[in-house]
């Protein structure tokens, strides 16, 4: 049964836990993977590090590293393009390619330690606490618009990797081949879903008072 729940995590999904990572501040996770994909991309000792950073950090969460990777057909495919055209310099095409994986990977491992919830709280209170210093007051019932605008894109990454995952399951119930044909029907329906999501976002925001110009 445990097997069976593993295999039918979705990219990017929160995984429940009571590791020291999954209780550590949303805000501070957020800075870590903005650290790490900066470091990996700024030289080969920052790549190093960066990975042994996702390493150490998969551990704590108790999570195997490649599945960090789940959902990154594109970027293999997009890696094996780049390091083809580097044959030349074969090292080169490798640093590239694990410059691509290691943003991917640091998000998903993010977004498995850590509920929406906790990050839209977690930057309200750092943008409240960034008006307060710079206006030297606070109001009541102020709405944290920054925050809360960051905290919905970021919930559409794993929301629309959800979406793909289920589409993609429907597909393959009824038979259909893989390859470029699957992907012209899966293309627009997903971005159908996608954007019957977000208005429903917005809605239930209007419905509560948010961006009602009042």
């Amino acid at each position: 049964m445990a097997r069976m729940k593993q295999m039918t995590l979705t990219p990017f999904c929160y995984r429940a836990g009571k590791t020291a990572l999954h209780r550590a501040p949303a805000g501070f996770k957020l800075l870590g993977v903005i650290a790490i994909s900066t470091a990996a991309c700024t030289s080969v000792p920052g790549l190093a590090a960066a990975i042994l950073l996702l390493i150490a950090g998969s551990a704590a969460a108790r999570i195997p590293p490649w599945e960090l990777l789940k959902g990154a057909k594109p970027l293999a495919a997009m890696s094996l393009c780049i390091m083809l055209l580097n044959f030349r310099a074969p090292a080169a095409g490798i640093i590239i390619a694990l410059r691509i994986f290691i943003p991917f990977a640091a998000a998903a491992l993010l977004f498995s330690v850590t509920t929406m919830r906790e990050l839209r709280l977690s930057l309200g209170r750092l943008e409240t606490r960034i008006k307060k210093i710079f206006s030297g007051r606070n109001k009541p019932g102020n709405i944290a618009y920054i925050s809360l605008g960051i905290s919905l894109m970021l919930g559409f990454i794993p929301r629309f990797f959800e979406l793909w995952e289920t589409a993609n399951l429907a597909c393959d119930a009824r038979m259909c081949k893989r390859g470029p044909r699957r992907l012209l029907k899966l293309v627009p329906l997903v971005t159908e879903r996608m954007m019957e999501a977000a208005a429903e976002t917005a809605l239930a925001l209007e419905a509560r008072g948010v961006g009602s110009g009042d």
